[in-house]
């Protein structure tokens, strides 16, 4: 690990792109079926939520008060 500030390291990078292609281009998949299309459809609904009401508004159950837990994991 490379030491930026005195007492600061650091562990990870993230990278996030977004819309590099149409929103009609999909990757083809030898397993697709009826639940992508539920899926799909579920992730057109969870986008108009968050473009309304904004990007925190609907999360994964999972993700529930997960600053906490991370917080207290690096404690």
């Amino acid at each position: 690990m490379k030491c930026i500030r005195s007492g600061t390291f650091i562990r990870l990078v993230g990278l996030r792109v977004d819309k590099l292609v149409e929103k009609d281009e999909v990757q083809l998949s030898l397993f697709s079926g009826e639940e992508d299309k539920k899926q799909e459809k579920l992730d057109e609904v969870v986008d108009k939520l968050k473009q309304k009401y904004g990007y925190n508004s609907v999360t994964r159950a999972g993700k529930l008060h997960s600053e906490e837990i991370i917080r207290l994991k690096d404690v």
